[in-house]
């Protein structure tokens, strides 16, 4: 017997078998029992078996049998041991993490593997693949996620739910959700800080006397390869379990972290370049000229208000908290260095515009003294000099010899009165070539003594009554020191060498001072 026919007589008896199968009447032929050859192939002999082959018919079948006696009320053994649960996460995608809301949303495949004796089937040894429709009929763990703020499960184009039976009753439910968790962000660090942000699972009803939750294994927590997270970069994550008290009992909670951290690249450009870039705008300032108001304050005001606009802007991105951030603390500095520039512009504004005057005058005070002081010695000695020499030849010149007073002296005609006059207006003023041979030599060029003076006419009083010259003086060895002179041309000159002058002249002695004034009719000097 060749190969062919015993293909055709396997293939016979499997049909036979499937007919036998599928009756449920009576058998109205007998059983018969033969065995195998073990020299028969393998294949021959799962067909034969038919343990890895099936069809609607023997899955209908085993549905029917594992459902007739199932209650999806009771938990799988209820009464006896705890159920043990594992669970694994295949996370697909981190949408976002918010700083306002402080929460994160994910997107992810939760399966749950328990054991149902109640389920096991023995007509084939594949595993049964249901779809949604078996949720409302098989018993499923209540696990919910305790951070949770709003969850659905994804049902286009139909609810993403799915259960695998296994020959021994083994259940794999597993069903694909998106969560928005909650996630206490410290955001003392901030733009620089790295989160955790964890994802809780428990059982909702039952107790660890009903149920006890673990994870699957070490790598239960499965990331996608093309996970991206906006603003952070993907870090790692932990696993952790703990056993949770409440009045109603104990529960077992599983968590997950998920570690990120901040990507600073894009605050590098929104806010710390910015800021940079203003403070140093603000410290131009530095180098304008004190007089450039308009200038300074412009800056500086400016900088402060791009700050404030660039803090205001992240205020609003931040939640309103009361912990002090990082960034916080570096736009303050900012603030402050602006703050500093504006703060120097104002105190040297201050110290020019109130001291520096003062100061101005005290350091041009004395040089202008000794100006007004050369200038006097100039013009009012060499001009009095000449005039006392001219009186001197006038009196010489006279016929009768004078009193040896001027109290004892007759009063002055009229010619003589016209005559000093014309005398003093011939009189020409001494330049600065004729006073240096008399200034260089002054013991070739003597004063008028007080002889000389004394031996004038009384009437000389009387024709000082137009003067535009005064003169003040004091007597010292039979000689007058000049000390300060009136000038019409000069008399809306230099203030401070005036009183500069003024004030030397009062340190003398009034015994011993004198005045001598010369008048004319006309401007003399």
């Amino acid at each position: 017997m060749g190969i062919r026919g015993m293909l055709r007589a396997a293939v016979l008896l499997l049909l036979i078998r499937t007919w036998l199968a599928e009756s449920n009447g009576p058998s109205p032929t007998p059983k018969f029992h033969f065995e195998l050859s073990s020299s028969m192939p393998e294949v021959i002999l799962d067909l034969f078996n038919c343990k890895n082959c099936a069809n609607e018919a023997v899955v209908q079948k085993i549905l029917d049998r594992v459902l007739s006696t199932y209650d999806v009320r009771l938990r799988p053994n209820f009464g006896g041991a705890p159920v043990p649960v594992s669970v694994s996460i295949y996370v697909s995608s981190i949408e976002q993490i918010s700083e306002i809301n402080m929460d994160y949303t994910i997107t992810m495949f939760l399966h749950q593997t328990w054991k149902d004796t109640r389920l096991a089937y023995y007509e084939t040894n594949l595993n049964l693949t249901l779809d949604y429709h078996m949720h409302e009929k098989l018993w499923v763990p209540d696990c919910y996620f305790v951070n949770s703020k709003n969850a659905f499960v994804h049902d286009v184009t139909v609810e993403n739910r799915v259960f695998q039976l296994h020959p021994d009753g083994t259940v794999r439910y597993g069903i694909r959700l998106t969560t928005t968790a909650a996630c206490s962000l410290d955001l003392q660090k901030f733009p620089m800080d790295k989160q955790a942000c964890k994802l809780e699972v428990e059982s909702y009803g039952y107790t660890i006397e009903d149920i006890v939750l673990s994870w699957e294994d070490e790598n239960a927590i499965h990331i996608t390869d093309e996970l991206h997270i906006p603003r952070f970069t993907y870090l790692g994550r932990t696993i952790t379990s703990k056993e949770v008290y409440f009045y109603t009992g104990s529960y077992m909670r599983l968590i997950v972290k998920f570690q990120v951290q901040r990507e600073v690249r894009s605050y590098l450009v929104q806010v710390y370049w910015p800021t940079v870039l203003t403070t140093i705008l603000s410290w131009i300032s530095f180098w304008m000229n004190y007089d450039s108001s308009a200038a300074r304050v412009t800056i500086g005001l400016t900088s402060i208000l791009v700050l404030t606009t660039i803090d205001s802007h992240m205020r609003d991105k931040l939640p309103h908290i009361s912990c002090i951030k990082a960034i916080d603390i570096y736009i303050l500095v900012c603030l402050f260095f602006v703050f500093l520039s504006l703060l120097e512009y104002v105190y040297i504004n201050y110290l020019f515009f109130s001291q520096g005057p003062q100061h101005n005058r005290k350091r041009c005070k004395k040089p202008r003294r000794v100006v007004a002081r050369y200038r006097y010695q100039e013009v009012v000695v060499g001009n009095v000099q000449d005039g006392l020499i001219n009186v001197e030849d006038r009196v010489e010149d006279r016929a009768d010899p004078l009193p040896d007073s001027p109290m004892q002296a007759h009063l002055a005609s009229p010619e003589s009165l016209v005559s000093l006059v014309l005398t003093s207006e011939q009189a020409q003023l001494a330049t600065s070539e004729s006073l240096s041979p008399l200034s260089s030599t002054p013991s070739q060029a003597q004063l008028a003594t007080g002889e000389s003076l004394s031996d004038l006419p009384s009437t000389s009083e009387q024709t000082v009554h137009d003067c535009t010259i005064h003169f003040h003086g004091f007597l010292t060895n039979d000689s007058i020191i000049p000390i300060k002179i009136h000038n019409h041309s000069e008399a809306h000159g230099d203030g401070d060498s005036e009183e500069s002058l003024s004030s030397e002249s009062h340190g003398h002695d009034s015994s011993t001072s004198g005045r001598l004034m010369f008048h004319s009719g006309q401007s003399a000097y």
